[in-house]
């Protein structure tokens, strides 16, 4: 018998399999999720969707983009495990390329696993440009090789325990009490499931780093259902190339 958390968490994902699976590559970011967005909320309770809307309002008003790394910072060091169980340093993926750093929030997340699938059709036209793409997440290794192998990734996935990298970035934030009290009303324990005593979780950020740790490009928005415009990441790599100083 599934559990109330298997079984919200199938409710979450249903709506956004179908709408990926018709998404155009020709389409921006935004109006991919926007497609997600149109029809999932055909079906998702009002009450949850209320209660999303005021959450993301929440995280607005409190400015947590305020506290997060930006252009001009250096990425911090970090060694996470990947989806394979390899221990991955970050001043070896440096040593190979620029990077193209992006957070999700797991593999429960709708948005998060379109704009995972939308980079991996960019994947080699962030490579001419010498970028190699790495998602992060807090959720453990095995959930890591679930999403690179649903969302068919060749690129690096991270795992992230207890978001210590996240930190490092200023990227955490606690849900708001209006969302997760009705995600709860469904049967899903953010915090449980992530093994969390809160239920935290990362901005859905994108940064562009070049090779010498130096942030160049980054994507900040509270709104989970925005996320960085590939246009934006291969011109911030086009900047790159012209700057060997970076």
């Amino acid at each position: 018998m599934y559990s109330k958390i298997s079984v919200a968490i199938v409710y979450i994902l249903f709506f956004s399999l179908a709408v990926i699976a018709q998404t155009q590559t020709q389409k921006s970011v935004a109006e991919e999720l926007k497609q997600l967005d149109d029809e999932s909320s055909k079906q998702v309770p009002q009450s949850l969707l209320d209660a999303g809307r005021k959450g993301t309002e929440e995280l607005i008003a409190q400015g947590i983009v305020k506290k997060a790394l930006n252009v001009g910072d250096r990425m911090p060091e970090f060694i996470l495990t990947d989806a394979s169980g390899k221990s991955v340093k970050s001043a070896d993926l440096l040593k190979t390329s620029h990077l193209v750093v992006t957070f999700y929030r797991g593999a429960w997340c709708p948005f998060c696993n379109l704009y995972l699938r939308s980079l991996q059709k960019k994947s080699q036209d962030f490579k001419q440009l010498g970028a190699n793409i790495v998602a992060i997440s807090l959720e453990k290794q095995d959930r890591s090789l679930t999403v690179a192998q649903n969302n068919k990734l060749d690129f690096t996935v991270l795992s992230d325990p207890k978001l210590v990298v996240a930190r490092k970035f200023g990227i955490v934030y606690e849900m708001p009490k209006v969302t997760n009290d009705a995600i709860l009303a469904v049967g899903f324990d953010l915090a449980k499931y992530n093994e969390m005593e809160k239920a935290e979780l990362p901005l859905s950020a994108t940064y562009v780093i070049s090779k010498k740790g130096k942030i160049v490009y980054a994507f900040l928005d509270p709104d989970y259902k925005k996320r960085a415009e590939h246009s934006e990441v291969i011109k911030a790599l086009m900047e790159l190339q012209k700057k060997k100083s970076y």
